[in-house]
């Protein structure tokens, strides 16, 4: 591929982080990305442990992935909820800066039903971004319910900071067959999030398991960009019986096979 070949670090497995990136690297990934929590029972291990672990494996580490309760509260006229996310946002960009991570993804909102006030949420991103600008730290804001949002975000913040996580199992469910979000922010692209789905739910299938359009989607791909080829895809339940190692052997074959329906 003319890409990177990455995967997210969880992928529906149980078992101690060390192994499941080990075997990511067995089977051909050069990256991974994180979610930035530690992780608990079974297997403990640190988030901050999670970096030098992932580096030791012999992978990229592409960036990590915030958790987004109450990402909605970037958009609240409550100050006090505001600053109170914006501030862990802010706190997750240092995270990057230390463990020399160059992105962080988030979610612009959480609900289906929440209510936002666009003076505030620029506000916010404004914040966000001038650190991140600082510091050196990619922020790529995900296609999620709310994709007016990510567009506004877009046309009001030209900085170079502000980058585009396009997610194709979301795109699916929210934009169909329309691909001009990714179109029109193409250019900003600055990680991904391939998995494919029933039309349904998000199912973070493997490509080719459910019904997105691979071959319109590689077409509306801009070929510019040159970051990594990432998945973010769990086993199905007749997957999840055999070998992670079977899994993800699949699973690269698949990023691949996307990669060079990119290249064309």
């Amino acid at each position: 591929m003319n890409h990177k070949a990455g995967i997210f670090s969880w992928y529906g497995f149980v078992m101690p982080f060390e192994e499941r990136i080990s075997l990511i690297r067995e089977a051909g990934f050069e990256a991974t990305s994180l979610w930035w929590e530690s992780e608990d029972l079974p297997y403990r291990v640190k988030r901050e442990d999670m970096p030098r672990l992932v580096r030791e494996a012999g992978l990229f580490l592409e960036n990590i992935h915030v958790p987004f309760n109450d990402s909605d509260a970037l958009w609240s006229e409550d100050e006090a909820a505001r600053v109170a996310v914006v501030n862990s946002h802010l706190a997750w960009l240092n995270d990057c800066a230390l463990h020399r991570i160059p992105t962080m993804v988030m979610h612009l909102s959480d609900r289906p039903d929440s209510q936002a006030s666009r003076r505030q949420g620029l506000k916010s991103l404004d914040a966000l971004t001038r650190t991140a600008e600082d510091l050196g730290v990619t922020i790529a804001v995900e296609n999620t319910r709310h994709n007016d949002r990510v567009r506004f975000i877009f046309e009001n913040l030209p900085s170079p900071a502000l980058g585009f996580c396009f997610d194709s199992s979301h795109h699916k469910l929210t934009d169909q067959g329309d691909f001009k979000l990714l179109k029109d922010f193409g250019s900003r692209l600055a990680a991904t999030h391939l998995s494919d789905n029933d039309g349904a739910e998000d199912r973070h299938w493997l490509p080719g398991h459910g019904t997105i359009d691979w071959n319109a989607l590689t077409s509306a791909f801009p070929k510019g960009y040159s970051g990594c080829l990432t998945m973010e895809v769990g086993p199905t339940e007749e997957e999840r019986a055999g070998a992670p190692k079977d899994f993800l052997r699949r699973a690269h074959q698949r990023l691949t096979e996307v990669g060079r329906l990119i290249a064309l």
